[in-house]
Order: C-alpha cells, then structure tokens, then sequence
C-alpha cells in the first residue's frame, strides 16, 4: 500500500528516509517488512498525506474496541454527571448555610449595639 502511494506520488525510498529521518537502508527494510510500527505508520501517513489506517476501520476488530471505548466512555460520562450533580448539591448547601450565618451575624450585632 504504501509503495503504491510513493509511485503514485513520485515519492522516492529516499524522500521517505529523509522526513523519517533514518538512513536509505532503513527506510527500504521499513517498506519491505511485513509489518510496520504504528508510530512510523502515522509518520509515512501524514508525509504522504494518506490515511492508511482507513483498511482497518471497518474491520470487526475496530468495531470492537471502538464499542467497548464507547461504553467506557458512556459510563465515565453517567459517573461526571453524577459528580457533577453531588457537588451541586453541595454547592446549594453551602451557600443556605452562608445565608444562615450571616442572618446569625447580623442579630447578633444588632443585639450587640442596642
């Protein structure tokens, strides 16, 4: 795939050596090997401006993990909401324990200066 975007493009093994930073041999080890490390996956992707990870997005392997992040994320949303309706609660307390005190404060000094 990604010898198919080089010829495509007219890219060479060493225009891809240089914005990978690495030598020519291993730039050609890099596109010979039948695997390829994620991380230089995204380097050669973004330098030849193709998304090589869109073969992988349909498949039943990125369904998956993608409905068990949804579900992860579904639930750490419900855990923020119920979070963020306790500090409410909190908040609400606060500020009628405010209003008590300084109703208090203000008998207080009027009884004080009578």
């Amino acid at each position: 795939m990604i010898w198919k975007e080089m010829k495509q493009k007219d890219i060479s093994v060493s225009d891809i050596a240089a914005a990978l930073e690495i030598s020519k041999t291993k730039a050609q080890e890099m596109l010979n090997a039948a695997t390829i490390d994620i991380l230089t996956l995204v380097r050669v992707s973004e330098f030849l401006n193709y998304n090589f990870f869109s073969y992988y997005e349909s498949g039943k392997v990125f369904s998956k993990i993608e409905l068990q992040e949804k579900k992860r994320l579904t639930a750490e949303v419900d855990r923020l909401k119920a979070l963020l309706t306790e500090k409410n609660k909190a908040l609400e307390l606060q500020e009628r324990l405010n209003k008590i005190q300084l109703s208090t404060i203000s008998l207080l000094e009027k009884g004080q200066f009578r």
